[in-house]
């Protein structure tokens, strides 16, 4: 019996998700993020504000808005003349559009090792896309996010520019292809996604918008790696930092020093109460927004320009991510 070659290059494989619910996945971190830094999906879909919005989509076993817009807009970023995108075929194109790219070498999340190719996961499908579970839905979800960061141009353009990659090395540098400013929300600082903080036991707190989720995760660069939601609500949110003020370290006494666990978790504090009065001014909007009972939502209409000025900040969709910690350590798993 033969083994394998020494030359043969093998990932990683990732120990298999014991989670019950899409809020403990980090590929839903990974997708709504993508949704927030690279469409304008958020805002624009009715009822797609918030991580929780996005979870609920998936929960559902019958055709929803949210993902159908969400998988139309994905096939388009991936090809700009694709038709039959209607709630009713669209589930149909994303099977064929994904076929194209499973005849390719390149691996998959569908990727068989035994076979060396990638295998369909619409084969023998009963219901379709819509008819599956959530876990079937997040890793299509998943898979489509992976192909638009490496197949579609004007991503990738977007990336290009936020690290300053020129790929035409001739090519004279000049300010409209220069990196943006990190205010940019196309910037590498915007497009990046690095855990807010971390506590005393090293666990990494994460939030991806001004929403009050937050997720928790133990070391995202180690293939065992969890990541759990820990808030939803503002109510949440709030005794989550008053978990961490119970378990902060004791004041220093003089001459002594804090460690850097100890001092991570008091700048995770601090981080954590930053956010409040950005959330508290989103779910004033969102709150605003539900009251309306006909018609569009503020957000785009004079109105929402009206409530913009009354609060005294701007409330455009916010969150946006992709290139972050979790996802690259936990990728091809």
């Amino acid at each position: 019996m033969v083994g394998p070659s020494k030359s043969e290059k093998k990932g990683h494989i990732c120990p298999p998700s014991d989670a019950t619910h899409p809020s403990d996945r980090w590929e839903t971190v990974f997708v709504y993020s993508f949704i927030c830094k690279f469409t304008n999906l958020r805002g624009k879909i009715e009822g797609l504000e918030t991580p929780v919005d996005f979870e609920n989509a998936l929960l559902s076993n019958e055709p929803n808005d949210i993902l159908s817009q969400m998988l139309a807009q994905f096939i388009l970023n991936l090809k700009p003349q694709t038709r039959n995108l209607s709630v009713d075929q669209i589930s149909t194109t994303v099977a064929s559009v994904l076929a194209e790219y499973f005849k390719t070498p390149e691996r998959t999340v569908f990727w068989n090792e035994e076979l060396k190719a990638n295998v369909d996961p619409f084969d023998g499908l009963d219901g379709g896309f819509f008819g599956a579970d959530w876990d079937f839905k997040l890793k299509i979800f998943r898979q489509l996010v992976e192909l638009q960061l490496t197949h579609s141009t004007e991503i990738k353009a977007t990336i290009d520019r936020a690290w300053g990659v020129v790929h035409n090395k001739h090519k004279k540098k000049d300010a409209a292809n220069a990196p943006p400013d990190p205010s940019d929300p196309k910037s590498q600082e915007s497009l990046q996604l690095l855990p807010i903080g971390q506590d005393c036991q090293r666990k990494r707190y994460w939030v991806v918008d001004e929403s009050p989720r937050i997720y928790v995760s133990t070391n995202p660069w180690k293939i065992t790696a969890t990541l759990r939601a820990i808030s939803s609500t503002r109510d949440e949110y709030m005794s989550v930092i008053g978990q961490l003020k119970s378990s902060a370290p004791p004041e220093l006494k003089k001459g002594q020093k804090r460690s850097k666990p100890e001092q991570a978790h008091i700048t995770l504090i601090a981080a954590l109460e930053g956010r409040i009065e950005a959330i508290d001014a989103e779910l004033a909007v969102s709150n605003l927004c539900d009251n309306f009972e006909t018609g569009p939502t503020p957000r785009n209409t004079a109105e929402f320009k009206r409530i913009d000025q009354f609060f005294g900040c701007e409330f455009i969709p916010s969150g946006w991510l992709i290139y972050f910690e979790f996802s690259a350590a936990s990728a091809k798993g």
